[in-house]
C-alpha cells in the first residue's frame, strides 16, 4: 500500500470535522463512508483527524494544560514535563497531568471500525486488516491517553446514537485492569494483523502497536506492582476503577516483555554511526533504521502556504532551546535548559573529590572532551565549552568568577538560599560585558544578571538533544522541522529491560534479571558508555542512602539502574515525568525539590576552572508532587451528564 502523509489532508478533514461536530452526530454518513472507505487513500484521509490529535507529549505538550494544537504553541517548550521532573529547568511547574477526555475521538474511530468491514470488497485481505489494524492501534492510543490519567474509564467500543435516549447513553466506569486488557485486545490485533512494512513509520503498522504495547503494559504492571504503595482507599480503589491488583503485575509485564521481544525478531536495532556521540545526534534528528513510529512537522511557512497553520504540526524546538547569538535562536531563547539532577546520571568525569572539594580543570573542555564523558552526554546536552556544529558559535557557558576558592568545599561555594558570606565576598557575577582585572566576568551566552530568564543560559547545561543539524534549520520561532520520535528502539530496550528484571524478581528468576541488565548494555555500547556490571548481591537503594532514595518500598541497586538508564536514553522525551507517576515514587522524590546548575566558573587567583551544582538564579521554584496527584479526578461536567461515573479517591 501506499505511505500517504497525514499532513496533507489535514485542511480536507478539518471541513469534514466541522460538518459532523455542527451536527453533533457520529461522523460518518454518505462523505464519510461512500467517498472514504471504498479506498486507502479515503481512509487515510479519515485519520487524518485522529493522527493529528493523538496524545503524544511531543515539542508542543504544555504541562498542566494537554495537547495544544493551537498556532502558537511555542508554549511548551517554556513549560516542558521535563522542567517539572528535573530533567531540566525552565517555568513549568505544574504537577498536574492535564484534563484529557477524547470520547469524540474514540466515537470518530469507533465509526470506522464498525462501518469499514461493509467494504472489504474493495481490499485485499492483506490491505483490508493492515487499514483495521491502524484504526485499533489508533483507538489503544486515546484509550492509553484516558487510563494513565483516570485509572478505569467508560469502555466504548462502537459508535452510541446521538438520538438515542439520554439514559442509554450513559456508560459506567470499568475496571483499571479491565481497560488495559480492552487496550491489550487492540493492540495485540494490530500486532497480528497489522502493515510489516518498515518505512511507514507515520502509520500504525504491527510494529507501532507492538512497541505502544511495550510502553502501555509497563505502566499496568506498574500500577499492579507499586500503587498499593501509596495507601490510597475509597470506592473508586475497592471497585477496582484505581489501582490494579497486584496478582496481575506479572502478566503485565510478560506483555510488555513479549512485545519488546516481537520487536527484535522483527529486525529492529540501534542505529549506530561513528562514536556514541554522532550516533545519538542521528538519532534523534535523522530518520534511521531505529524508528518505529514518528510525528512528522513542518516550519509553519510551509504550513500556510497549505492554509494550515492550526494543525499543531511544526514547533520551535530549536529556537527556545538554543541562546540568542549568531547562526543560533533569534527568538526567545534558552527557555527550557539542563539540570544537574539529569546530567550527573551520565558517565562523566567527577566534578568533586572525596572530600567534598571542587575538582580543578585547567579548561572547561576537560569535562567533556574526553572518554570519560560519554557520547550519548555530548548527544542530550551543550556543556560550556562545546561548539554548536551548525553556527560555530562555542557555547561558553561560564557563570561568573570566583577571586579565590581555596580549600572550601562544593557546599561553601553553592549554599542553600544562594548566597553565604564566602560567596559574598569571592564570587562574582555580572550583566552584559561586566569585566574583572581585563577579564569577561560570564561566558559569552552564559549568566547575567540584567536579563531574565530568556536568552542567556543560567544553568550551565543547554539542551542538544533534538536541535537540528542542517543549515536550515529553524531559528525562529515555529520554523523547527524535526520529527519527534514517538517509538524508537532504545526505547524498546529500556521498557525490556525493565519487564525482565521485574519478573526476575517475581519469579526469582536470575537469568531474567541478567537479561534485563545485557539490554542496557546494548545501549551503553552505542552510548560509548562502560558496561554496568549486574550486582548479584544488590543492596536496597532506599537503605542505603535513605536522604536521596525515601521510598516507600524496596528498589534494589540493578532496578534503580535500570530506571535511571531511561533518563539517559529517553531525557527530554517526555516521559521520565510518567515514569515517576507509574513508580509511585514522585511524591517522595518531590517535595520542596529545586534544580541545581552545573556552574562553570573560573577561579581568579589560580587560572583554572571549577563546576558547582548551585541554585538557579532564575526558575529556582521548589517542586512538590502530592499523592493525590497519580490519578486526575474526573471532571464535573462528566459526573453531571452521567451519574454513573464513580469518582476516585484520595481527593
Amino acid at each position: 500500500m501506499k505511505t500517504i502523509k497525514y499532513l496533507i489532508f489535514t485542511a480536507f478533514i478539518s471541513t469534514l470535522t466541522i460538518a459532523c461536530n455542527d451536527l453533533d452526530l457520529e461522523p460518518k454518513g454518505i462523505l464519510a463512508e461512500n467517498l472514504l472507505f471504498k479506498s486507502e487513500v479515503g481512509v487515510q484521509q479519515y485519520f487524518a483527524r485522529v493522527y493529528n490529535t493523538l496524545p503524544i507529549e511531543d515539542f508542543n505538550y504544555y504541562q498542566g494544560e494537554g495537547y495544544k494544537k493551537e498556532g502558537n504553541a511555542w508554549e511548551g517548550q517554556k513549560n516542558s514535563p521535563s522542567s517539572v521532573c528535573l530533567e531540566g529547568n525552565g517555568r513549568g511547574e505544574n504537577m498536574d497531568a492535564g484534563y484529557y477526555w477524547p470520547y469524540g475521538e474514540i466515537r470518530y474511530i469507533n465509526t470506522f471500525l464498525t462501518e469499514f468491514p461493509k467494504y472489504k470488497e474493495n481490499y485485499t485481505e492483506s490491505d483490508y486488516e493492515a487499514l483495521m489494524s491502524e484504526g485499533y492501534f489508533i483507538r489503544a492510543f486515546y484509550y492509553f491517553g484516558l487510563v494513565k490519567r483516570f485509572g478505569g474509564v467508560p469502555l466504548i467500543d462502537t459508535p452510541q446514537d446521538p438520538k438515542a435516549a439520554p439514559d442509554t447513553l450513559k456508560v459506567a466506569r470499568s475496571t483499571e485492569y479491565d481497560t488495559y486488557k480492552f487496550i491489550y485486545n487492540d493492540l495485540k490485533y494490530a500486532m497480528n494483523h497489522g502493515s510489516t512494512d518498515k518505512k511507514r513509520t507515520t502509520r500504525g503498522t504491527a510494529y507501532a502497536a507492538a512497541a505502544l504495547m511495550s510502553r502501555v503494559m509497563l505502566y499496568a504492571a506498574s500500577s499492579a506492582n507499586y500503587g498499593w504503595t501509596v495507601g490510597t482507599t475509597g470506592p473508586a480503589v475497592n471497585a477496582g476503577l484505581m489501582i490494579i491488583p497486584q496478582e496481575h503485575a506479572e502478566e503485565f509485564y510478560q506483555y510488555a516483555y513479549d512485545a519488546c521481544k516481537f520487536l527484535h525478531d522483527a529486525g529492529f536495532k540501534l542505529h549506530l554511526a561513528g562514536d556514541g556521540e554522532t550516533a545519538f545526534v542521528e538519532t534523534m534528528v535523522n530518520d534511521t533504521e531505529e524508528d518505529i513510529f514518528m510525528k512528522r512537522f513542518g516550519n509553519v511557512t510551509t504550513l500556510e502556504a497549505g492554509g494550515n497553520r492550526n494543525t499543531g504540526l511544526f514547533h520551535g524546538w530549536d529556537a527556545m532551546v538554543l541562546p540568542l547569538g549568531t547562526g543560533l535562536s533569534s527568538s526567545v531563547g534558552c527557555a527550557l535548559q539542563g539540570c544537574w539532577e539529569s546530567a550527573k546520571l551520565f558517565q562523566m568525569p567527577a566534578i568533586a573529590d572525596e572530600d567534598g572539594k571542587p575538582i580543578r580543570f585547567n579548561d572547561p573542555s576537560e569535562l567533556w572532551d574526553t572518554d570519560e564523558m560519554e557520547g550519548r552526554a555530548r548527544a542530550t546536552f551543550f556543556f560550556s565549552g562545546m561548539t554548536e556544529p551548525v553556527s560555530g558559535e562555542k557555547m561558553d557557558f561560564r557563570a561568573g568568577i570566583f577571586k579565590t576558592y581555596g580549600s572550601h568545599t562544593q557546599a561553601d561555594g553553592c549554599p542553600y538560599g544562594g548566597s553565604n558570606d564566602f560567596t559574598n565576598e569571592n564570587r562574582v557575577i555580572g550583566g552584559d560585558n561586566d569585566m574583572l582585572n581585563g577579564i569577561r566576568v560570564n561566558g559569552r551566552y552564559g549568566m547575567v544578571t540584567n536579563h531574565g530568564d530568556e536568552g542567556w543560559n543560567y544553568m550551565g547545561i543547554g539542551v542538544r538533544k533534538y536541535v537540528g543539524t542542517t543549515t536550515g534549520r529553524g531559528k525562529e520561532l515555529h520554523q523547527s522541522s524535526t520529527n519527534w520520535k514517538v517509538f524508537r528502539y532504545g526505547e524498546v530496550l529500556c521498557n525490556w529491560a525493565e519487564a525482565a528484571y521485574e519478573l526476575g524478581q517475581l519469579r526469582g528468576d536470575e537469568s531474567l534479571k541478567q537479561e534485563a541488565v545485557a539490554h542496557i548494555n546494548e545501549l551503553h555500547a552505542r552510548a560509548g558508555a562502560r558496561p554496568y556490571v549486574y550486582k548479584a548481591d544488590a543492596q536496597n537503594v532506599n537503605e542505603m542512602n535513605a536522604e536521596q532514595y525515601p521510598y516507600s518500598y524496596n528498589v534494589d541497586e540493578n532496578l534503580q539502574y535500570i530506571r535511571d538508564e531511561r533518563v539517559r536514553e529517553l531525557c527530554f522525551e517526555n516521559q521520565h515525568y510518567w515514569d515517576l507517576r507509574r513508580w509511585r515514587v514522585y511524591h517522595d522524590l518531590f517535595q520542596s525539590t529545586i534544580a541545581h546548575c552545573l556552574s562553570c566558573y573560573y577561579v581568579l587567583d589560580e587560572d583554572k576552572y571549577i563546576f558547582l551544582p548551585d541554585e538557579p538564579s532564575f526558575n529556582s521554584y521548589r517542586r512538590t508532587f502530592y499523592s493525590s496527584q497519580y490519578y486526575k479526578q474526573i471532571g464535573d461536567d462528566e459526573i453531571n451528564k452521567n451519574d454513573l461515573l464513580i469518582r476516585n479517591d484520595g481527593f
